[in-house]
């Protein structure tokens, strides 16, 4: 039996008191999804600036039906989330299982080939599979997303067309618009990291790992480092669920000597609210503004 929700409140939010539901059709809504997160934002096309902010904490053990259930209690209760009259919508969601292939090579009857053989295992009928296209680099894509939760949200919306797009897509794009495409790109969920690399303006390397402890997560990360010959003087961006205080950071600040915090989106506006945000944590979901 599903444990019973009655009440989520928000980890971490921030709002400008002049937004208000008056606002929503001059509005962008963006969400991002994952298996321990749900969090939105909300840009004002009226103010040009984000004006509001919300961040739930998921308990990742809970079941897949559980998760939708929890999502479904958000919008429930919120003031504003479920209202069908935004300006646009964006669906940011934290892929299962992903895969980049040259747009020279990508057949599209041979998705669910690429997908299985990246899990190591076959897709389950809770998945369904989207792609997205990175133009500036000619690289597809292919990920796939638990069907049952983003046809809710789809559902939620009827108005508005929604096609998700991989959290880790949204961050590659952020990057090469921001043009910090320099040095290593780690970026942080609970026990995941993902790397990203690029050289010579391209896209060199991007690939994701589990890991159960801190040491484990080093360990990825200086394994690639020394297979893809970078130095540890190098500059290393880091995004996502990691602080200063955190054993990662400790551990890696002890062999990584530039390291630094990505900021906030370079071209996108915030309210005076928004000053003292850990602006890396949440740069994935402001970055899907650009995507419009």
């Amino acid at each position: 039996m599903e444990a019973t929700i009655t009440h989520i409140s928000p980890s971490f939010e921030i709002k400008d008191d002049r937004f208000d539901v008056g606002q929503i059709a001059d509005s962008h809504l963006m969400i991002e999804v994952g298996h321990d997160r749900f969090r939105f934002t909300v840009y004002s096309s009226i103010h040009h600036v984000i004006m509001w902010l919300e961040d739930y904490h998921v308990f990742s053990l809970l079941t897949h039906n559980q998760l939708l259930s929890t999502v479904k209690r958000i919008y429930q209760n919120h003031q504003f989330l479920s209202a069908n009259y935004w300006k646009t919508i964006r669906l940011t969601v934290n892929s299962n299982h992903f895969t980049l292939i040259p747009e020279e090579y990508y057949q599209s009857d041979e998705v669910v080939r690429y997908l299985n053989f990246a899990a190591g295992k076959n897709l389950t009928d809770q998945e369904q599979i989207f792609e997205f296209k990175h133009t500036h680099f000619g690289i597809m894509n292919v990920f796939s997303v638990e069907k049952e939760l983003v046809n809710w949200i789809k559902e939620m919306y009827p108005a508005k067309k929604i096609t998700p797009i991989p959290v880790i897509s949204t961050l590659i794009e952020g990057i090469v618009k921001d043009k910090t495409n320099r040095g290593l790109h780690l970026y942080f969920e609970e026990n995941y990291v993902s790397l990203i690399y690029f050289q010579d303006d391209k896209l060199h390397f991007c690939n994701r790992f589990q890991y159960r402890t801190a040491p484990d997560m080093v360990y990825h990360v200086l394994f690639i480092m020394n297979e893809l010959g970078l130095e540890t003087e190098m500059p290393v961006v880091f995004y996502g669920e990691i602080t200063s205080f955190s054993e990662g950071y400790t551990l890696l600040n002890k062999t990584l000597k530039n390291i630094e915090f990505a900021k906030n989106p370079t071209k996108i506006r915030f309210s005076q609210y928004f000053e003292q945000i850990p602006e890396h944590r949440y740069y994935t979901l402001f970055c899907s503004y650009y995507l419009y």
